[in-house]
C-alpha cells in the first residue's frame, strides 16, 4: 500500500489498477478472517500468527 502513498504514476490506468489491487487484497484479507471464525471444524488446525 505504500505505493498507493507516494503515486510516482503519470497514467490514470495505471494508478486505478493499483487501488483495484488493493481494494481485491484488503476483501480478500476480510474474507479470509470472516470465514476462520465462521466455519469451524472439529480438527482445523491451529491459527497462524
Amino acid at each position: 500500500f505504500n505505493r498507493l502513498q507516494r503515486c510516482y504514476e503519470r497514467t490514470e490506468k495505471v494508478i486505478n489498477a493499483y487501488f483495484d489491487l488493493a481494494d481485491a487484497i484488503i476483501t480478500v484479507r476480510s474474507l479470509i478472517r470472516r470465514a476462520w471464525i465462521l466455519y469451524r471444524w472439529d480438527n482445523r488446525p491451529n491459527r497462524r500468527r
